[in-house]
């Protein structure tokens, strides 16, 4: 019987130990939440910076290159780009079209990695306007003008851009 009741005391000194702590971890956690609630909200710095900025600091493509953007008669509710006019000067373009679709801007990118285009004079490609998922497309409608912007990096490495509005 002794055993029992020492046992007892013992669990009472460890729960009044343990509600100790609680309480000064509350303390704590009621400080930290005060100290950030009272001090003043500064507006956050904008981060995000946006391709069309990043492309207007690049010098604008040669004037030999032209630009065309065409609805396709092939495939319904896809345009084509073309591009012609490389001679070979350019590796790569990277390609961001964006347009309005029923009140909601939309877009279409070359993703992560820009078309390889090394030692060719001309680039066509087909894009469609719309989202798809496992094979299921739904076009964006209403859409009437699609602004092209092109970023190109040469042999050398450098970027010059490209940007115009298409009505289609």
């Amino acid at each position: 019987m002794a055993g029992t009741g020492r046992r007892v005391l013992i669990a009472m000194k460890n729960m009044k130990v343990l509600l100790g702590v609680l309480v000064v971890l509350l303390v704590i956690t009621g400080g930290v939440v005060w100290n950030v609630l009272s001090k003043p909200k500064t507006a956050a710095p904008q981060a995000v910076q946006t391709r069309q900025t990043e492309t207007q600091a690049e010098p604008s493509v040669d004037a030999s290159v032209t630009v065309a953007l065409t609805k396709s008669t092939a495939k319904a509710n896809t345009v084509e780009l073309a591009v012609n006019g490389l001679s070979g000067k350019y590796t790569s373009i990277a390609y961001e079209l964006s347009y309005n679709s029923n009140g909601l801007i939309k877009g279409v990118n070359s993703g992560s990695k820009p078309l390889d285009v090394a030692g060719k004079d001309t680039l066509t490609r087909e894009v469609y306007l719309g989202t798809c998922s496992r094979n299921d497309c739904t076009p964006d409608t209403g859409v009437s003008t699609v602004t092209v912007a092109l970023e190109f990096t040469d042999v050398q490495g450098k970027k010059s851009q490209f940007s115009k509005d298409f009505a289609i």
